[in-house]
């Protein structure tokens, strides 16, 4: 077994070709990849035949340019599907509720009904009464509505019937009626919750996405509406986007 610290030699170089590959090079000819790392030809050419072998570069046999090879596209992607969303939003949340002086909520969306994932709370007297594990119809959350502002308006058609319980005086009580809400939540990247699901409680949430481009989660901050009102609902709307959109970067999102 090799000495901690030790490096392997070929290794080295082979991480060395790889990365001689990036914007302004995308593709490279053999002589470009060793001037760039003064190697000899031969010992280069060794490396990219092994680096084609397991598929991680690929060569354009007429022009004999090499690019990365989609193996390394698979092995990202293994990276990415193993980060888990309240890990990597952890942090935020935390930073966010105490930047607030208000709850925090981390959601997902499953099927029509938003699932609470975790909670930062604040030391504020008045609390959010919510839990991790807890549900409620995505329809009468900011939370729920930016995840499904996200979906097609045929996708939201098969979820959502044509009329909806209302479960406060505020909660919107159609899909017509919720249909042209979203297309507004959609274009300006974030939605209010205005005691649509409990009087008295009132929120501002915006989604977050992962490195497809996928609303794979929300974030909101949560208050008394006495707190919320509508001005400083106003003043949230920017934090909590880019208190998402950090998230999203965390996940790998590029807009």
């Amino acid at each position: 077994m090799a000495q901690q610290g030790v490096m392997v030699q070929s290794i080295e170089r082979a991480i060395q070709i790889l990365n001689c590959f990036n914007g302004n090079n995308s593709e490279l000819t053999l002589q470009a990849i060793a001037n760039e790392l003064n190697l000899n030809k031969s010992t280069v050419h060794g490396i990219l035949n092994t680096l084609k072998h397991y598929g991680l570069v690929e060569q354009d046999e007429e022009r004999g340019k090499y690019r990365l090879g989609m193996h390394l596209l698979v092995l990202s992607n293994r990276l990415l599907d193993r980060l888990e969303i309240r890990g990597v939003a952890g942090s935020v949340i935390q930073d966010l509720a105490a930047q607030v002086g208000e709850t925090v909520h981390l959601v997902i969306l499953r099927g029509t009904d938003v699932v609470y994932i975790d909670k930062c709370t604040s030391n504020r007297s008045f609390q959010v009464f919510t839990s991790i594990g807890m549900s409620f119809p995505a329809y009468v959350t900011g939370v729920g509505k930016v995840l499904l502002a996200n979906k097609s308006d045929a996708e939201l058609c098969e979820l959502i019937p044509p009329v909806l319980r209302q479960v406060t005086e505020h909660s919107i009580g159609s899909r017509e009626e919720l249909l042209a809400h979203l297309r507004q939540v959609r274009q300006q990247g974030y939605a209010f919750d205005k005691e649509e699901n409990e009087i008295g409680l009132s929120c501002v949430a915006a989604p977050v996405f992962d490195h497809t481009g996928k609303a794979v989660a929300a974030i909101s901050v949560a208050g008394p509406s006495a707190r919320l009102d509508e001005k400083r609902m106003q003043e949230l709307v920017g934090i909590v986007r880019q208190a998402a959109a950090e998230i999203s970067r965390r996940l790998g999102y590029r807009p």
